[in-house]
């Protein structure tokens, strides 16, 4: 054989090294742009928002008989503004770098919290006075306000900004298409969830500050003895503000759980960084407007205790991808040694425990708390009688039955989804005794008892469970065998019906009375009995999504929790009934209890067709 010369040599083809998280695709390229742009120019309307004035409340919202109205703090404009501004300036260095999935991780992570903020705008353009946005201005007199050319370019701000994060999300969407996305130097790693590559302290850790910050919304931002300064709770404020602080709580939630699921950490950090921005914005500016607005008013804990909170997600997404380079190093490299399951079944099998402990304890505590005194009274006076802790009772109960599986290696994959649905269940059930809490509390003499604190404590654990079950899922996919994993129409179909019928079940009331109607959505401002239905209802619609896409099992389980959860809620016409005089049946129980039976439906037929 002839010897090959060296332009043959130059000529030959050599295989391209694979290099973790080239996402240079240039389909992701356009929408990366998109979102940079669009983050740029809510920027560019921030600035321009705070540059009226040096404060913005002389031009943003002015009186309407023309009467001073008091100044906002500069300091509080420039931390609220400087999120967008951060989010901006990372976002046209990602297009610099063509690195798009970072560029639309970081927008879409910040524009997933505009969204909310945004609604909280409408309140400022709707109610000035009322929207509390003392960064912006204070009010010292009772007259009318009304809104200024600053307010509508803030509002448009938060909307660019949203909408950046919508194409941010395109781009993620496409880079991860792309040769390299979710590469690891370790074969154990390569596509694992961000979850696995930087352990379980840091995941854990990631969880609780999301779910402390998204607590911190619902919290009243300010202490106030002013009169013309009227500060209350998110659920008894007006809508915009109620339903803006929902949608930032939500928003945080659900992508610190898309960051732990990222088999990206770029990715995840990307958007943990983005979204723990927006939040310091919004809870930083709210302690330096307390702190510095003058007498009478004071940032209250929960603000104090939402910019730790976001802070530290801030810092997991920085540190994020370090500490996943630094536990690969630890290994060995992916060209010598192949993924054994043995590692990552161990890794499955601590966080099915760790969910089942805490799924216990949120349990017993929901439990402890219905039989325990909910509010203290003063002496010689009956203790009232909470009907709400009945239902609670029952899904507290429910939730320790389906955290013991959890212990057992042979079960927890099964029960797994059915206890994420069902600590959702949960957070419902206890979401009446905190809003009877609520009113009650108004009430001079009464204060909150051993049991309240119990019910609320397991608010919390049911949100912990639900992350730690999110976080098992993650470990436990990549040791299935996801070759059976297929589309089914009828499932689908079924599914999404039960969901609606659902969600139109926990809108409407369970029951009428001639002196109060049970909880339903068409009561404003929402309470906490409300916010918690709404939350079972995001939970059932997202499972009937995710079980007609999932593996036969794990789509069965979702649906069975999703029918006990259900269930659970119907439960409310009997067990709290007797609070209304002359109660009678709501269409909630009907048009739910045809949902539950739908879902039901959806259940066997994916059973079925596991069985096939």
């Amino acid at each position: 054989m002839a010897p090959i010369s060296e332009t043959d040599q130059s000529a030959q083809v050599l295989p391209r090294r694979i290099e973790p998280d080239r996402d240079d695709d240039k389909s992701a390229f356009a929408p990366a742009v998109l979102a940079a742009s669009a983050t740029v120019v809510a920027a560019l309307c921030g600035v321009v928002a705070l540059s009226f004035e040096s404060v913005v409340t002389q031009d943003s919202v002015t009186a309407a008989n023309g009467e001073a109205i008091g100044a906002g703090v500069t300091v509080a404009e420039l931390i609220a503004l400087a999120p967008v501004v951060l989010v901006s300036l990372m976002a046209v260095l990602g297009v610099i770098a063509r690195r798009a999935a970072l560029t639309g991780a970081v927008t879409a992570g910040y524009g997933a919290v505009s969204a909310g903020l945004a609604v909280l705008d409408v309140g400022l353009l709707i109610d000035p006075i009322d929207s509390n946005r003392l960064e912006l201005f204070r009010p010292i007199t009772a007259a009318a306000l009304q809104p200024g050319a600053g307010a509508y370019l803030i509002l448009a701000a938060h909307v660019l900004a949203a909408l950046g994060g919508l194409f941010g999300l395109v781009a993620v969407s496409r880079a991860s298409m792309s040769d390299g996305y979710g590469h690891s130097t370790h074969a154990d790693m390569t596509n694992r969830a961000s979850a696995i590559r930087i352990g379980g302290w840091l995941s854990v850790l990631a969880v609780a500050a999301a779910a402390v910050a998204a607590g911190s919304m619902f919290a009243s931002p300010y202490y106030s003895s002013d009169a013309i300064v009227l500060v209350s709770v998110a659920i008894d404020s007006p809508m915009t503000t109620s339903v803006g602080s929902g949608i930032v709580a939500l928003a945080v939630l659900i992508v610190v759980a898309a960051v732990l699921a990222s088999i990206s950490p770029n990715v995840a950090a990307g958007a943990s960084v983005g979204a723990g921005l927006g939040m310091l914005g919004v809870t930083g500016s709210r302690v330096v407007a307390g702190a510095s607005s003058g007498p009478g008013v004071d940032a209250a804990p929960g603000s104090w205790v939402g910019v730790i909170a976001s802070a530290v997600l801030v810092v997991v997404g920085i540190v994020l991808v370090p500490v996943s380079k630094l536990r690969e190093r630890r290994g060995v490299s992916a060209e010598v040694r192949r993924a054994t399951p043995v590692d990552s079944t161990s890794a499955t099998n601590r966080w099915h425990v760790v969910a089942g402990v805490v799924g216990v304890a949120t349990g017993v505590l929901i439990v402890t708390g219905a039989l325990l005194p909910t509010l203290t009274v003063p002496d010689g006076l009956p203790a009232p009688t909470i009907l709400a802790t009945r239902v609670a009772a029952v899904a507290g109960f429910i939730v320790v039955l389906a955290s013991i599986p959890m212990f057992f290696s042979v079960l927890a994959a099964t029960v797994r989804p059915a206890l994420g649905v069902l600590t959702a269940a949960a957070v419902m059930g206890a979401s009446g005794v905190l809003q009877s809490v609520v009113l009650a509390a108004d009430i001079d003499g009464i204060a909150l008892g051993v049991g309240g604190i119990a019910t609320a404590l397991g608010t919390v654990g049911a949100v912990l469970c639900g992350g730690c079950v999110l976080l098992a899922g993650s470990a436990e996919r990549e040791d299935v065998d996801t070759s059976d994993m297929r589309v089914d129409v009828r499932l689908g179909s079924a599914a999404w019906l039960g969901a609606l019928l659902s969600v139109a079940g926990l809108a409407l009331p369970l029951y009428r009375g001639t002196d109060v109607t049970a909880a339903w959505f068409g009561t404003f401002p929402w309470g906490w009995d409300v916010w918690g239905q709404a939350f079972l209802a995001v939970t059932i619609v997202v499972s009937a999504v995710v079980a007609s896409r999932s593996r036969p099992a794990r789509g069965t389980a979702l649906l069975v929790g999703c029918v006990i959860a259900m269930i659970i809620y119907l439960l409310g016409w009997p067990l709290t009934k007797t609070r209304a005089l002359e109660p009678v049946i709501g269409p909630g129980v009907i048009v739910g209890a045809l949902g539950a039976l739908t879902l039901a439906v959806a259940a066997l037929l994916s059973a079925r067709s596991r069985l096939r």
